[in-house]
């Protein structure tokens, strides 16, 4: 609320209530979409939006402002009397709307309407613009001098000198009680703005009414009782330490990570105006636990992997700490496989994470036929925001053939236990991991390891990738992806460990594992090296519609740098259904340099985007 004062003049103004009225505009939107009728509420009747006056007078860069602020939304005027009653109502409305941009002493008055064909005209005379002269706070005289600098940088943005629209008088009075609560002042207000115009200087002085209340330090949190989930689970999200001055992030923040946990779906932080014993806030947390079990199934089509679908089974929250159980079954043209896995967060520390996975798979691709049995140990650690590090230990035992091997006889397998320690690092600022909008995702992975039995070969497996997304427009993303591996080692491991490139996860518009290495015969093997890249340009064209037009290009060959040089390309078009948890993608990719066998077009429907 702006609170206004007139300082007398002495030369000739409009009378002390007209001034008044104007500086009341400083409380209102600089402009009114529809008027207020006293008689009739002709805002809300049938009729489309309309101009009832002319205006004359208006300084240009206004022109667009006044119109608007004389709209209404009514049928044809019924009487000559409704006729001056709306251009009445529109001078009042458009002197408002002046005020709000400066023009205290405008004086709009509406010509004298003889006839319910003529369309009044309003005649402006907007008078000398207003200025702001002076900036006083008050209510701040025992802040430390840290924070008076702060608020006075604040109202050094706003200028003195300037203009003095309404729209940033009062902008400046939301900057100041932000910036209060930034510095601990969580409770703090403004009880409104008051403003004296002089007429003769033209000029506005301003006196912010602040109420900073106290200076908060964080305490405790209290949990609310009854629920499965355990306190200490809980605790441990908390993301200040004891004494910390508040600030909206720090909220935000807990908020976060409460919501990240997945298991609320009501969600409360409220700080406690009274401190406690300790002279320290307590945080009090309102929370509703979600449902604990969830079942989900998808399924994929693709013209060079065949038909895959997907089902799963979650248990959230099993022991009360967090932790998730977890059984994923896929059957699919190339792979099969059941995988139940167990997720622990937060030991120790908040984004200390543990997870463990064992299961079967079976694979039949061109390159080769294994089934295989594992389990994987792994433990992660974000160091910020962002960049996090994990270390695991796996155990895979496998049974494979691969052409060499099926010349030989079907019954010709080798059987191997492979032992790695996968160790990882990834930076990832994107938000929306289904449908990302903006930010970067870099990941890099060393996998040092051994493999024994029918053969032994110790190696190390290096993986990278780096993931861009720009928002051009509110409905336009551009998404660029790089990626590559690398193999030191001996070739005597199991065949899944070695490279491949084509088909929906690298280079559509190939068929699967086709960019490849093969031997003289043209069958497929393994590559020690494999370097991809794609760009998608993503338009967004409705709530439930978006439509895709991409490029991919890579390869698998003997080294990175062969690979690069042996790159192929396709080029695609994709649309996108959102369902509301996410797109689902159907694409349809071609070769732009189409070898003999390959086919013309292949065609891939999935969830989410393609990366």
């Amino acid at each position: 609320m702006v609170n206004r004062a007139i300082r007398p003049a002495q030369n000739s103004a409009p009378p002390f209530g007209r001034i008044a009225v104007c500086c009341l505009a400083l409380s209102l939107a600089p402009a009114c979409a529809y008027l207020p009728f006293t008689d009739n509420d002709e805002t809300t009747g049938s009729g489309n939006t309309t101009i009832p006056v002319t205006i004359e007078g208006v300084p240009k860069q206004l022109e667009s402002g006044a119109l608007k602020s004389v709209e209404i939304r009514a049928g044809e005027p019924t009487s000559l009397l409704d006729v001056r009653r709306r251009a009445t109502q529109a001078a009042s409305a458009l002197e408002e709307y002046l005020a709000s941009e400066g023009y205290f002493m405008a004086v709009v008055s509406p010509d004298l309407v003889e006839d319910m064909d003529m369309r009044p005209q309003l005649d402006v005379d907007v008078g000398e613009r207003f200025t702001i002269a002076e900036i006083n706070l008050s209510g701040t005289e025992t802040l430390p001098a840290d924070v008076l600098d702060k608020l006075s940088i604040a109202s050094d943005e706003l200028g003195i000198g300037t203009w003095a629209v309404t729209t940033d008088i009062e902008e400046l009075e939301r900057r100041l009680v932000t910036e209060l609560r930034r510095e601990g002042y969580a409770f703090a207000e403004s009880e409104g703005i008051d403003a004296l115009a002089s007429r003769a200087d033209k000029t506005l002085e301003l006196t912010y009414q602040l109420v900073p209340g106290p200076r908060v330090q964080l305490g405790e949190l209290i949990i609310p009782e009854g629920l499965e989930t355990k306190d200490r689970s809980i605790e441990i999200l908390r993301n200040w330490e004891l004494g910390n001055y508040y600030t909206p992030e720090k909220v935000e923040t807990l908020r976060t990570r409460i919501r990240g946990t997945g298991l609320f779906d009501g969600i409360g932080v409220q700080i406690q105006e009274d401190p406690a014993a300790d002279g320290l806030h307590p945080v009090e947390l309102q929370l509703s636990e979600g449902k604990r079990r969830s079942i989900g199934a998808g399924i994929s089509v693709s013209t060079s992997e065949g038909v895959g679908a997907t089902a799963s089974w979650e248990r959230r929250n099993l022991t009360g700490v967090g932790d998730t159980l977890g059984v994923d079954a896929q059957i699919a043209t190339l792979t099969s496989g059941l995988t139940l896995s167990y997720d622990r967060p937060n030991i120790g520390r908040y984004g200390r994470d543990f997870s463990a996975e064992t299961g079967i798979r079976a694979e039949e691709t061109d390159a080769y036929d294994l089934q295989g049995i594992s389990a994987t140990a792994s433990l992660s650690q974000p160091f910020n925001d962002h960049f996090t590090l994990s270390a695991g230990a796996t155990i895979d035992a496998t049974r494979s053939t691969d052409y060499e091997l099926r010349a030989a006889g079907e019954d010709d397998y080798e059987e191997q236990v492979t032992f790695s320690f996968p160790l990882g690092a990834t930076y990832d600022t994107v938000k929306r991991p289904l449908d990302p909008q903006s930010g970067n995702r870099v990941s890099l992975g060393v996998e040092p390891g051994v493999s024994v039995g029918d053969s032994e070969a110790p190696f190390t497996r290096i993986t990278s990738s780096a993931s861009t997304y720009h928002k051009i427009s509110e409905r336009l993303v551009a998404a660029v992806r790089a990626e590559a591996g690398t193999f030191l080692g001996e070739d005597d491991v199991p065949v899944d460990r070695k490279f491949y490139a084509g088909g929906g996860g690298s280079v559509r518009g190939f068929e699967y594992q086709s960019l490849s290495p093969t031997d003289a015969d043209g069958n497929i093997i393994g590559g020690d090296a494999m370097f991809a890249a794609s760009a998608e340009l993503r338009w967004r064209k409705s709530e439930r519609w978006g439509y895709v037009a991409f490029v991919d290009s890579g390869s698998a060959a003997g080294s990175v740098d062969e690979a690069i040089g042996e790159m192929r390309t396709s080029v695609g078009f994709g649309v996108r259904f959102y369902p509301g948890f996410g797109p689902v993608r159907f694409d349809i990719a071609t070769p732009l340099d189409r070898r003999d066998g390959d086919d013309p077009v292949q065609i891939y429907v999935s969830i989410g985007q393609a990366f």
